[in-house]
């Protein structure tokens, strides 16, 4: 029975230490997800002000439009025919003046257009990223973190009750009813299965959420991303950018997780090492107190539990720094 208390003291400082270390990722997933929906709001509010300069520039473009066709119809050739030869230039430089207001007011409203056409990419393109990373979170993350906090959870106390099912068995046969419905309960632990229904029952928490819309401004009917020039060259070079920096992520990601791969393995072997069986105890004696004496003393002595304890602390704190879900997708950059 102290093999089996030692274990079950073990698991528990094992639940504790990856509960903290997964609350810490998840804390600081959180704050990641904050950062790019605070980053999506300055980008949508940042897109709403040039649009509303771009229909006040196009507002007043067309007013200096109605003021110069009312000009012109004022200076026809009829018009002109009976002005007084002294008026004539007045006439003209009135003209010029509103030549010359149109002009700015079309620089103006080009101007702003630009900067909404940019503002509005630039929006569309982190809702999108923002979309995705929320998705990845809820789809994959979520996941990832659950399995991060019951890392070896299962196994190691699979093995715990194997070792006390074994001592029970060469014990007393007569307890076999009872210690079957033990054995099928550890038989059927399932991490995976576990981890669903806490998703199952707790969906509101572990659903995603609705995808945030596109939220037009003021009557605007544009909701792509716009590639027509001058923002085409712009794009055309972000989108190669983010095509190369994707192909090294890709790279990386296919190495880490390779590593990741190996040190779960590692971190399986040592949490299924088959060391629950303790027959050897009884074959002297059939008493509680031979177990207490005899089973697993070498496997359970201080110095081969120091080593594995270190030994398996360590291939976890190299598993969760390399661990995964910790990068997120990075908002785009602004195109102005």
């Amino acid at each position: 029975m102290n093999n089996v208390i030692v274990r079950l003291s073990q698991i528990s400082e094992d639940v504790i230490r990856l509960f903290k270390k997964s609350k810490e990722i998840g804390l600081q997933m959180h704050e990641e997800l904050l950062k790019v929906t605070n980053e999506l709001y300055t980008v949508m509010k940042t897109y709403h002000m040039y649009h509303a300069e771009s229909i006040s520039a196009e507002s007043k473009l067309k007013e200096a439009e109605k003021q110069e066709e009312k000009q012109f119809n004022k200076s026809g050739d009829l018009s002109m025919n009976l002005l007084r030869h002294e008026d004539r230039p007045q006439r003209r430089s009135s003209v010029k003046k509103i030549e010359k207001m149109k002009e700015k007011r079309q620089a103006k409203y080009s101007e702003n257009k630009l900067k909404c056409t940019k503002a509005r990419n630039d929006y569309l393109l982190n809702l999108a990223a923002t979309n995705a990373a929320i998705s990845k979170y809820y789809i994959h993350d979520v996941s990832d973190l659950i399995d991060c906090c019951d890392l070896g959870f299962h196994a190691s106390l699979a093995r715990t009750f194997r070792t006390y099912l074994s001592a029970e068995y060469n014990l007393e046969t007569s307890r076999h009813e009872g210690l079957d419905v033990i054995e099928n309960a550890v038989d059927n632990l399932d991490s995976r299965s576990d981890k669903h229904t806490v998703m199952d029952m707790c969906n509101q928490v572990f659903c995603p959420p609705l995808k945030f819309e596109f939220q037009p401004h003021m009557g605007d009917e544009v909701c792509q991303v716009s590639a027509q020039q001058p923002v085409q060259t712009e794009l055309l070079m972000r989108y190669h950018q983010l095509q190369s920096r994707l192909a090294t992520l890709k790279i990386e990601n296919e190495e880490v997780r390779k590593t990741l791969d190996a040190t779960m393995q590692t971190l399986q072997d040592m949490l299924t090492v088959e060391d629950f069986d303790v027959s050897d105890a009884f074959q002297h004696s059939r008493s509680t107190e031979s177990v207490k004496s005899a089973a697993s003393e070498t496997y359970m002595s201080k110095v081969n539990i120091a080593k594995r304890r270190a030994n398996q602390q360590e291939t976890e704190m190299f598993y969760f720094t390399n661990r995964p879900g910790a990068a997120f997708p990075v908002c785009c950059p602004r195109l102005w």
